[in-house]
């Protein structure tokens, strides 16, 4: 038997789908940073002449708390849907929303920016035209590989690029389609549905989670892996970070528990005042970069390691606290510009990365210029042309869309050869 829900309006859906799009903003902050910040040769542009050490714990900041953060409230909103729609339905509309844009996104448009980037790479010259380096992605492909990707060659090697988002949460959302189903033909006449947390309640959840995260955080390097928090993929279908997974699984199953419990619901929110929990934000961001710093200089520290784990853990948590407890005081009301962001972040997210790409590729050689003028101008004209795409061609015309990604792909084929 399907339970009554809550009133799903204002007070519930508004500063969500805001928290929402914001992140997918800080995502695009992120990505726009990495060819500045990132030490790693595995980001597509490496900008050598970049001021690192700001741009190092800019990404760093923001990748603790962005991810865990749009996984909660995918949670959130998981629960309202499928007892609305049904297990059926619910999947069936997930496996087109999502299924269908990640099939095209990693055979069409992955490995057109993963080829433009190693073409472009001094020294890494292809010798392949992209006809043909795009028969030997799908070859790869083809394989259903289950291993590890490995940093020198992630990129000439079939992966789901920023697109490993998509694949995890469509897994998570058949998952709990499995379950609610499950549970619906055994406990028929149990009800999800049957207490209000009262926001000390809400808090001490979001300590538990907290403490939860470090305890399962602590047994990943127990498991052989052949570098940190190491790039899985499983059938070529699914891809995740192996040390980041149980964060995603917390917070995803999180959201629907705070769902359950009517988290959110008239002024059921967290307790203190948000610039209680801005303090703690910043002193907690504060301490996270130093250790990082010391970090980075010695790997084998344990007292360091458990340190990160610690405050890494309590960031994620501190920030939903902060941003929850901020949007649902004062960014919780009606507004055509929000609405409108909200409505085209998911398109925003699909679109952005390869338009970010190909910028940092076109400004890498503009010497002379401060790497965060470079940084301002790839994320600023990455955002609006990722918005622009979006509300005037994907969403009013969505199979144009579709054609259009194909014709790129046809010109690529027919004038992209090797330069002699």
């Amino acid at each position: 038997m399907t339970q009554t829900l809550p009133e799903l309006s204002g007070s519930r859906i508004l500063f969500l789908d805001n928290i929402r799009y914001l992140m997918v903003v800080f995502v695009v902050l992120l990505h726009a940073a990495l060819s500045y910040g990132n030490p790693l040769s595995a980001w597509y542009v490496w900008d050598a002449a970049a001021n690192m050490e700001f741009f190092v714990l800019t990404t760093m900041i923001i990748d603790v708390f962005a991810m865990p953060v749009l996984f909660f409230i995918a949670g959130y909103f998981a629960l309202p849907n499928i007892q609305k729609k049904g297990t059926t339905v619910f999947l069936k509309d997930k496996f087109i929303r999502l299924g269908i844009p990640l099939l095209i996104a990693i055979i069409f448009i992955v490995p057109l920016y993963c080829y433009i980037t190693q073409h472009k790479k001094p020294g890494g010259q292809q010798l392949l035209s992209y006809g043909q380096f795009w028969i030997d992605w799908i070859k790869n492909a083809s394989d259903f590989h289950t291993g590890f990707l490995y940093p020198d060659t992630m990129n000439l090697s079939f992966n789901h690029s920023a697109y490993w988002f998509i694949s995890l949460l469509l897994f998570f959302f058949i998952v709990f389609g499995i379950i609610y189903a499950l549970k619906e033909r055994l406990f028929p006449s149990s009800s999800i549905q049957e207490k209000t947390h009262s926001g000390k309640t809400m808090l001490l959840v979001m300590i538990f989670t907290g403490f939860l995260s470090i305890i399962i955080s602590g047994l990943n390097p127990i498991f052989p892996y052949p570098y940190p928090d190491p790039w899985v993929i499983i059938a070529s279908v699914l891809q995740f970070q192996a040390w980041r997974l149980s964060a995603y699984i917390i917070y995803f199953t999180l959201g629907v528990y705070a769902f359950s419990r009517n988290w959110f619901v008239k002024d059921n929110n967290f307790p203190g005042h948000p610039i209680l929990w801005i303090l703690i934000c910043i002193t907690l961001c504060f301490s996270f970069a130093i250790i990082m710093i010391n970090l980075l200089s010695d790997l084998t520290n344990a007292g360091l390691i458990i340190s990160y784990m610690f405050l890494r853990s309590f960031l994620r948590t501190t920030f939903l606290i902060l941003f929850a407890s901020i949007a649902f005081r004062y960014w919780n009301r009606p507004n055509k510009v929000n609405e409108t962001l909200a409505a085209n972040s998911y398109n925003i997210y699909l679109v952005h990365l390869p338009l970010v790409v190909v910028l940092q590729l076109l400004l890498v050689n503009l010497m002379g210029t401060s790497s965060l003028i470079k940084f301002g101008i790839v994320f600023s004209l990455s955002f609006l042309m990722s918005y622009a795409i979006s509300n005037y061609a994907i969403k009013p015309h969505p199979r144009l869309s579709i054609a259009a990604v194909g014709v790129i792909f046809i010109l690529m084929v027919i004038f992209v050869y090797p330069q002699v």
